[in-house]
């Protein structure tokens, strides 16, 4: 197979991080298929709401967060940076204090070790932000690619807002369900809509330069610009649920026209982003062209929650929020980062096991999402079946199964 050299691979105690990382995704994995499994069974000794609390802590901090750090280190910093102890410390700190919060979360809630535990994650990706901030100043890269990560960097600071907000609520013992809310929302955006999104467009975009042939530079820099506008408008979007004043609605409508006019601007450049994976195996194509339509299908939707009747009937089903949710961290981020890892041959395709594993975890990404849909529309339009927990739990089992899949796999090749 001819597959195109990249400059930015290097021993960055690469497959250390990564080796991380899967074992994450199946730990995540694994708290997923035990909230499915304590809907459908009593399971008396669980606590769903601690399990949950950890489930998406462990899950956006342990997994996503700290792997896309990894990739941005290894992406966009030369050697000499990347290979300092400093953020072999920096980055272990991040993963130490995850797994803190996992457990914490699981055996005792929100409480004072908990809230430690948060704040101690909290100031890791400060200092992982500084650092990384103050070496990217100094790198010589492309501009566009270099506004990505800068502002990704900026959106994952901005959401520990949100965090810190949720841990003065339930510290403070001050509840407060619109604040609760409001911070929960703007925690969630700007991982998501911040963080995440221009993190991987940020490595695509870098990717894209070191082919010099590739065309479309303009538009990559006004999609670039968009996206990066648009996180601030967009996040009103998320304050529509509780019927807000006026102006909110207005910055709203706006955040909504920047995100149509991303989405515009992308299929323009969508052709530049194939030529990366011209020549990988058809099985990481596929992957990479679900995780691309989940960002567009993504944005393309939020621009509609504008609307009252489309907004409150999407913000008042739950199964229908766990749906756009799950689309976006699993099927466009968590998808994007498995690509990644295998075009850096961290997973071989080559080998049964991890083969076995990647199309178990593609498909139950899809018929998770088809179910959560189907559930929320269902619960809309007529009432709810119970058949859909048993069928969601079944799929947690199939996701489960496909990253013990991976980690066997793993283990294999590295013999």
């Amino acid at each position: 197979m001819n597959t195109p050299y990249y400059p930015s691979e290097n021993n960055f105690r690469l497959h250390k991080w990564f080796d991380f990382s899967i074992l994450s995704l199946s730990v995540m994995a694994f708290m997923g298929l035990a909230l499915r499994s304590k809907i459908v069974f009593e399971l008396p000794s669980i606590n769903y709401n601690h399990l949950l609390e950890a489930h998406s802590h462990f899950g956006l901090g342990g997994w996503a967060t700290l792997t896309l750090m990894v990739i941005l280190v290894k992406e966009l910093l030369p050697k000499s940076r990347q290979i300092l102890n400093l953020y072999q410390w920096v980055l272990g700190s991040v993963l130490f204090f995850a797994w803190g919060m996992l457990l914490t979360f699981v055996f005792g809630g929100f409480n004072t070790i908990s809230t430690v535990s948060t704040l101690c994650f909290i100031i890791c990706n400060y200092l992982w932000g500084g650092i990384f901030l103050s070496d990217l100043a100094r790198v010589k890269i492309d501009p566009t690619v270099k506004l990505l990560a800068v502002c990704a960097v900026l959106c994952l600071i901005l959401s520990t807002s949100g965090l810190l907000t949720i841990s003065y609520i339930y510290f403070s013992k001050s509840f407060d369900a619109f604040l609760y809310r409001n911070a929960l929302f703007t925690y969630l955006h700007f991982l998501y809509n911040g963080f995440f999104t221009l993190a991987i467009f940020a490595v695509l975009f870098h990717r894209i330069s070191i082919l010099k042939k590739v065309e479309n530079n303009r538009n990559r820099e006004w999609f670039a610009k968009a996206l990066c506008v648009s996180v601030i408008p967009s996040l009103f979007i998320t304050y529509l649920w509780q019927d807000p004043n006026f102006w909110i609605r207005i910055i709203a409508i706006l955040g909504c026209l920047t995100l149509l006019i991303c989405f515009y601007l992308f299929l323009r450049i969508i052709v530049s982003i194939k030529t990366i994976y011209r020549y990988e195996l058809s099985a990481l194509r596929v992957i990479m062209f679900i995780s691309m339509s989940s960002f567009l299908l993504k944005i393309f939707l939020q621009g509609f929650t504008v609307f009252p009747i489309i907004g409150n009937a999407i913000f008042g089903n739950r199964p229908v929020i766990m749906g756009f949710l799950h689309m976006v961290f699993l099927a466009f981020v968590t998808l994007f980062i498995l690509a990644y890892i295998i075009q850096e041959r961290v997973l071989n395709l080559q080998i049964r096991w991890i083969n076995i594993g990647i199309y178990l975890f593609v498909s139950a990404v899809v018929l998770n999402e088809l179910l959560l849909l189907t559930q929320g529309l269902s619960t809309m339009l007529v009432a709810g079946s119970v058949v859909f927990p048993w069928l969601l739990w079944l799929t947690g089992i199939v996701f489960f199964l496909a990253t013990v899949f991976l980690i066997l796999g793993r283990l294999l090749s590295k013999k």
